[in-house]
C-alpha cells in the first residue's frame, strides 16, 4: 500500500475521482504517476497486493504542509498571511487523522486491492475562509490576507522548500477538490469535524 496525493492526476476541470486518468504535467506528478503504475503493474501480475490512498493538502499537529507554512504560526502571531495561491477558489483539506484511519480501512479491505481510494475531506474551504475560521478557533484577531506577489514568490525561491512547491502552483490558481464519494460507500469513515481539527491545531501552537 502507498499513501499518495493528487499530483499524478494533472490539471483537472472538475473535482477529482480516482476513475481520472493519470495525466501529470509535473515532475513529481510524474513521479506519482509511475509510482502508481509500478504498484498497479505489480499487483496484476500477482507478485504482491497493492492499492494506494491519496489524500489533499495536510491539516494536522507536526504536518509539514501550506497551513503549517503559510497559516497557522503567522494567525498565533498576529502576523500578514502572505500566501502564494488564489485566495478564494475551493480547497480540500485533509486531517491526518482521517488519514490513518483510511489506511487501516482500506487495508483490512479485500476489495480495495488494485485500485485507489481517496480519503474523506475534512473541508473544502477556500484559503481566505480557511486563515479566518482558524483565527476564530483560535481566539487571534483576523489578521490581513493577500496573495504573494510574484516578486516576493521570486525571492522565495531561496527557500528549498518554496523550490519545491512552486510546479504545484496550478493546484492552488483553480478549484482543487477531493471527491470521496467512492470511500464514503466503500466505508464507514467520516471526516473529522474542522473545528475539531483546528482546536487541535491551536491549542499544539
Amino acid at each position: 500500500m502507498t499513501k499518495s496525493n493528487t499530483y499524478g492526476y494533472g490539471p483537472v476541470d472538475g473535482p477529482f475521482t480516482e476513475d481520472l486518468p493519470m495525466r501529470p504535467t509535473t515532475v513529481k506528478g510524474r513521479v506519482r504517476a509511475q509510482m502508481y503504475r509500478d504498484g498497479l503493474a505489480a499487483h496484476e501480475a500477482g507478485r504482491l497486493r497493492f492499492t494506494e490512498v491519496r489524500a489533499a493538502d495536510y491539516l494536522g499537529v507536526g504536518a509539514l504542509a501550506a497551513f503549517s507554512l503559510f497559516i497557522g504560526p503567522q494567525v498565533q502571531a498576529g502576523q500578514e498571511v502572505v500566501f502564494p495561491a488564489d485566495l478564494d477558489v475551493a480547497h480540500s483539506w485533509t486531517y491526518t487523522g482521517d488519514v490513518a484511519r483510511t489506511l487501516v480501512a482500506v487495508a483490512l479491505s479485500e476489495r480495495s486491492w488494485g485500485s485507489a481510494r481517496h480519503t474523506p475531506q475534512t473541508s473544502d474551504l477556500s484559503i481566505r475562509e480557511m486563515v479566518t475560521r482558524f483565527a476564530t478557533v483560535a481566539g487571534r484577531p483576523q489578521p490581513a490576507v493577500r496573495e504573494m506577489t510574484p516578486l516576493e514568490l521570486h525571492a522565495a525561491m531561496a527557500d528549498p522548500m518554496m523550490v519545491e512547491m512552486a510546479e504545484m502552483q496550478y493546484l492552488t490558481y483553480r478549484d482543487a477538490i477531493l471527491d470521496w464519494s467512492r470511500t464514503a460507500a466503500e466505508f464507514d469513515l467520516k471526516p473529522t469535524p474542522l473545528e475539531d481539527v483546528l482546536r487541535e491545531l491551536a491549542a499544539a501552537a
